[in-house]
């Protein structure tokens, strides 16, 4: 048998696994040790499984995984993200559909505390669909703009996704961090024009803006200052150089804590409850990437990579048209599971053919990141759906995805933004070359 048929084998036994619920983790390492097992005998493919678990979590780059982790948690424990979009609240409620286009906002700002798309959706579900319902918001557009707020988190740094996006291709992590913030306020503008046509279009959708006030919207920064200070301690020390991203995630996890604990903002149980989410998140990431990289092994030796780059470029098509097909690959697979698994299982095969193909790694990145936040929306498994399910038993699972497909539309033409418009992307990280 050949190790090409192996490598087709092994992607196959791996797919099926997933789809009987094997965890992500389990399913790669096994399949890779019995695949390199088979290429190239038991000996090496146990010295394998004896080395990758050490020598591949132990890298001084991965520890601002945990870090940035860590730091999120302790605002959102300590309830920064309330404070961001009540201030949100004051800015942008003469617009249409003032607490939507808010909700967008908070969810944007509490994005520069935390990493995680998912925290994003837990946090503007618990605040702000209840206070829209209680003012007369339509309840599908109150569900849909927290579902797709929230993963702007993941997109504007520090986003964990971009650290472990520049683990795996081995790219820069502070170029990639940086090359996020554009994005992401283009994508949260985005989210609020989808909110203004709608209300501007259908005006039942949502009460009837209120005046802006300047003494209230001054007096509402007060609540912000302190994501403000970790965005400029982290964005900023790794713009400037002064931090590495490991250093920034260390800072900004202390300034986090210190902040959560001088105000008095963590409330009982907080701290250990952040830790606590802390060490599941990290050993669930650490376990899938100890899985990769024996998988990563396995693929090595077939030579699959190569060869699919190779028939790719190969083809006689434009570039843009294999581009294309990846990323409708992904929005596919994201409809079944999450990106970060994902990422670890293809970007091994596929980010070659990316880098041949003659595209930036950076933006790539970028890609990858937004691709991720759209399959946090798309049914039939798109985690924030399952949380605000979670969150709001009441609500008929249809009811959600209705009031969350404007937004699956917005975040493809953000997608179709980053696309066209590449220097978006890499203005900022070009602009470090001169630091």
């Amino acid at each position: 048998m050949s190790p090409e048929l192996i490598g087709w084998l092994a992607i196959a036994a791996l797919f099926l696994m997933l789809a009987f619920g094997i965890p992500v983790a389990f399913a790669l390492t096994a399949i890779g040790l019995v695949g390199y097992a088979a290429l190239a005998g038991l000996d090496p493919a146990l010295g394998i499984a004896g080395l990758v678990p050490y020598a591949k979590t132990a890298v001084y780059t991965f520890t601002a995984v945990p870090l940035f982790i860590v730091m999120g948690n302790f605002a959102f424990y300590a309830g920064f993200g309330t404070d961001v979009y009540n201030t949100a609240r004051h800015w942008v409620k003469r617009l249409p559909g003032g607490l939507a286009q808010a909700t967008v906002v908070g969810a944007a700002g509490f994005g520069a505390a935390c990493g995680s798309g998912l925290a994003g959706c837990a946090m503007m579900t618990k605040v702000a669909v209840p206070e829209m319902i209680r003012l007369g918001y339509d309840r599908k557009l109150a569900i849909g703009v927290a579902a797709a707020a929230g993963p702007i988190a993941q997109m504007i740094p520090p986003s964990i996704m971009m650290v472990l996006y520049g683990i795996i291709t081995e790219q820069s992590v502070a170029k990639l961090l940086i090359a996020g913030i554009i994005p992401g306020i283009v994508c949260a503008l985005v989210y609020m024009a989808v909110v203004y046509f709608r209300v501007k279009a259908n005006p039942r959708l949502a009460p009837a803006p209120e005046p802006f006030v300047w003494r209230q919207a001054l007096a509402s920064l007060k609540g912000a200052w302190a994501v403000a200070l970790l965005a400029i301690l982290v964005m900023g020390g790794i713009y400037s150089g002064v931090f590495t991203p490991t250093e920034a995630a260390g800072v900004g996890a202390f300034g986090a804590l210190s902040l959560a604990l001088i105000t008095r903002r963590m409330p009982s149980g907080g701290l250990s409850a952040a830790f606590l989410d802390t060490a599941k998140t990290t050993s669930m990431l650490y376990l899938i990437l100890v899985g990769a990289y024996i998988f990563g092994y396995l693929l090595t030796i077939t030579r699959l990579p190569a060869e699919l780059s190779g028939l790719l470029t190969s083809l006689d098509v434009p570039r843009w048209v294999i581009l294309i097909s990846i990323i409708i690959f992904y929005l596919i697979i994201g409809m079944f599971m999450d990106m970060v698994p994902a990422m670890f299982i293809t970007l091994p095969l596929l980010y070659p053919t990316v880098v041949k193909l003659g595209y930036d790694p950076i933006w790539f990145g970028v890609l990858i990141v937004q691709l991720g936040e759209i399959s946090l929306l798309t049914p039939p498994f798109g985690l924030n759906l399952i949380i605000i399910k979670g969150l709001m038993e009441e609500v008929e699972m249809t009811e959600i995805i209705r009031g969350v497909s404007p937004f699956i539309f917005g975040a493809i033409v953000t997608l179709a933004i980053y696309i066209a418009f590449p220097e978006l992307v890499l203005f900022l990280p070009n602009m470090m070359l001169t630091h």
